[in-house]
C-alpha cells in the first residue's frame, strides 16, 4: 500500500521532506534566466501557427473534455462544470514573452465556475488572468489554491477562495447547480515563491478531478518521485487522462530537483496508471534551455522506445486551443503516438 505523504513544515516553510533544497534564485533562476534570454531568437518557431487550432467552445460541456490554452493552462469541462487550471493569458514578464498566443480568444472564454492552482509562480497563478476570471464571472468563480495562498486572493477581493493540503478534496458546482465534479488536491515535488522572501511558504502538488470513475490528473509543476505518484494511482485507479509537464528539462543538473523532463514525465504517466496523456508546459514561453519543440520531440522519442511498457496507452500532442474529448471507458487501440492535426513532423 502506497503511504499517505505530509509535508515537512520548517519554520513556517513547507518542504517536500527534511532533505529538500529548493532551486536557488541566486544560482540556479538567475543563471537560467541570462542563458534563456540569449538562446531566444534562435528559439522562436518559424511557422507558429502550425501549433494553433482555435475553435469555438461548448460553455455547457456534459462528457468530459480538455482544451489546452498553452503552458499549464487548461479549460477542463466536465458534468457542466467548466474549471481553469494555472490561467495565465498573456505573459509572466517581459522577460518571458510568449512565444504562442492564447488557446482561445479571450472574448470566448466560457463562464468560469472554478480555478485549480497547482502553485503560486508566477506562470501558474498570474495576477492579470485571475483578476479577468474574477470579472467575467460576476467574482463567483471558486479558486481552489494550495495551504498559504488564500491570502493572496483575499487581499485582492476574491470572494470564494479556498486552500487545501495534499488529499484534501472540495466539490465544484455550475452556477444553477445542475452539474458537480470533486477535486482533489494531490501530491508533487516542486516549490513555492513570488517575491524575495516567501520562498516556500505556501504548498505545491497537482490535481485530480473526478466523478466515480472518470478521473483526469492535472500534474502542475513537479520532479520525478515515484513515491507521489504511486500515492495518486492508490488514491485513483481509474485515471482516464494524465496532464503532465515536459520541460524545461535543460540544464538537467538542477532542473531534477524541480521539473521532470521528457523520459521522466513518460515515467510518471506510467506511474498513475492513466490510459492517455497530453504534455503540458512547453512551447508557450521560453524557459530553461531547450530549444521550443525539444520536450516534445524527446517525449516521441521515449514513446516509441517504450511500445513494450505501454500496451492500449495513448499520447497525444495538442495544439494550443485544440480540445481533446476525454473517452468514457477504457481504450481499446494500441498504443501509439496520436500526433493531432498534422503536427507529428513540424518544420521549425
Amino acid at each position: 500500500m502506497a503511504k499517505k505523504l505530509f509535508p515537512f513544515k520548517r519554520n513556517g516553510r513547507f518542504y517536500f521532506d527534511k532533505d529538500h533544497k529548493p532551486e536557488s534564485f541566486l544560482f540556479d533562476t538567475i543563471p537560467s534566466s541570462i542563458r534563456s534570454f540569449i538562446k531566444r531568437p534562435f528559439n522562436i518557431p518559424t511557422d507558429p501557427t502550425i501549433w494553433v487550432d482555435q475553435h469555438a467552445i461548448n460553455n455547457c460541456q456534459i462528457e468530459p473534455s480538455v482544451t489546452w490554452l498553452g503552458h499549464s493552462s487548461f479549460l477542463i469541462q466536465m458534468h457542466g462544470v467548466n474549471i481553469i487550471t494555472d490561467p495565465i493569458f498573456d505573459q509572466p514578464s517581459w522577460i518571458y514573452p510568449r512565444m504562442l498566443p492564447l488557446g482561445i480568444p479571450l472574448d470566448n472564454v466560457p463562464p468560469v465556475h472554478a480555478v485549480l492552482i497547482s502553485h503560486n509562480h508566477r506562470d501558474h497563478m498570474d495576477e492579470k488572468s485571475l483578476l479577468y476570471i474574477k470579472k467575467i464571472s460576476n467574482n463567483q468563480a471558486q479558486m481552489l489554491v494550495p495551504m498559504g495562498d488564500k491570502s493572496w486572493f483575499d487581499k485582492r477581493g476574491f470572494a470564494h477562495v479556498h486552500e487545501f493540503e495534499w488529499e484534501q478534496e472540495h466539490a465544484v458546482s455550475n452556477h444553477d447547480q445542475s452539474g458537480a465534479v470533486a477535486c482533489t488536491f494531490v501530491p508533487a515535488h516542486h516549490w513555492s515563491q513570488r517575491g524575495l522572501l516567501d520562498k516556500n511558504k505556501s504548498l505545491w502538488g497537482g490535481w485530480v478531478i473526478h466523478v466515480g470513475q472518470q478521473q483526469i490528473y492535472f500534474a502542475g509543476d513537479t520532479a520525478y518521485r515515484p513515491e507521489c505518484f504511486a500515492r495518486i494511482k492508490h488514491i485513483f485507479p481509474t485515471i482516464g487522462l494524465a496532464l503532465i509537464p515536459i520541460g524545461p528539462g535543460e540544464p538537467r543538473s538542477w532542473m531534477r530537483h524541480s521539473h521532470v523532463d521528457a523520459d521522466e514525465a513518460g515515467e510518471t504517466f506510467l506511474d498513475v496508471g492513466a490510459q492517455h496523456m497530453i504534455p503540458m508546459h512547453w512551447g508557450t514561453f521560453s524557459f530553461g534551455n531547450d530549444h521550443f519543440d525539444e520536450p516534445v520531440n524527446k517525449l516521441r522519442q521515449w514513446w516509441f522506445s517504450n511500445q513494450h511498457r505501454l500496451g492500449s496507452k495513448q499520447l497525444s500532442v495538442l495544439k494550443i486551443g485544440q480540445r481533446f474529448d476525454v473517452p468514457v471507458s477504457s481504450i481499446d487501440q494500441v498504443g501509439e503516438v496520436n500526433m493531432a492535426a498534422d503536427v507529428s513532423e513540424p518544420q521549425l
